[in-house]
């Protein structure tokens, strides 16, 4: 894949909903990166806005993987 190409891919990514879950997940995120509790919380509930792509890159693998889980029952 060339850097043009994934540039391309980039700018044709549909924003997916965030949950509460990925806000979670995210805060968790945030604490294993070396933050401290409150500020990975407050950063991952009220600061980090939906189109973080950090943020986006969570809600995709929470979808991908639920849909996955789905087709195999």
């Amino acid at each position: 894949m060339t850097p043009g190409e994934l540039l391309e891919l980039a700018r044709a990514a549909r924003m997916v909903p965030i949950t509460a879950e990925d806000r979670e997940e995210f805060g968790r995120a945030l604490v294993l990166q070396g933050y401290t509790p409150e500020p990975a919380a407050r950063m991952a509930v009220g600061e980090i806005l939906d189109n973080d792509g950090a943020l986006q890159m969570l809600a995709r693998h929470r979808i991908r993987y639920s849909q996955e889980a789905k087709a195999h029952v």
